[in-house]
């Protein structure tokens, strides 16, 4: 499987959908997922897997965790974030000084910014100008794809390349991207 040149990607949220993504993405690129909480980042980094959202899920032993969000950002070249509405902007803005120029940066939350009404991916594009933005979406549960289900979700970018690269990523024989 190709990694389009991707050879570290960092997953920015540790809810269901981050994790879920972050453990789509390790065994095909090394994988750092950010979690605000110590905890959740110390058990999927010791491999207990992510007891506070996904209790009872494995994840796979090559995905790493780590609650230092620069140490998270830093390398890589593959930005995705899966933080809510409300800590979006706050959680790029942190990573923006460590976030190389050309990084791609790839929104999974749906919804808009409240006070502004801007989508994810405007914010991304606000907060780090320059760089591709992406959006990762569709009706797609976390626990049905990590129980192997079929699902299909979809990816879209401002650069063609980055879409690409993260269906390449991304799909698997049960997941279409």
């Amino acid at each position: 499987m190709s990694t389009g040149g991707v050879t570290r990607a960092a997953v920015l949220g540790a809810g269901s959908w981050g994790t879920t993504v972050a453990a789509l993405l390790a065994p095909v690129v090394p994988t750092v997922l950010w979690s605000r909480r110590p905890d959740v980042a110390a058990d999927v980094a010791a491999g207990r897997g992510n007891r506070r959202y996904l209790e009872g899920y494995s994840l796979p032993n090559s995905l790493d965790a780590t609650d230092d969000l620069a140490a998270a950002v830093a390398g890589a070249d593959l930005v995705v974030v899966g933080v809510p509405t409300k800590g979006f902007r706050w959680a790029l803005c942190q990573a923006a000084p460590h976030v190389g120029n050309e990084v791609p940066v790839v929104s999974l939350a749906k919804g808009f910014e409240q006070g502004t009404g801007l989508r994810m991916s405007e914010v991304a594009a606000e907060v780090l100008p320059g760089r591709p933005v992406g959006v990762l979406t569709g009706p797609n549960l976390a626990r049905e794809i990590l129980e192997g289900r079929s699902a299909a979700t979809v990816v879209a970018s401002t650069d063609p390349d980055t879409s690409i690269v993260l269906q390449g990523l991304l799909a698997t024989d049960r997941l279409r991207v």
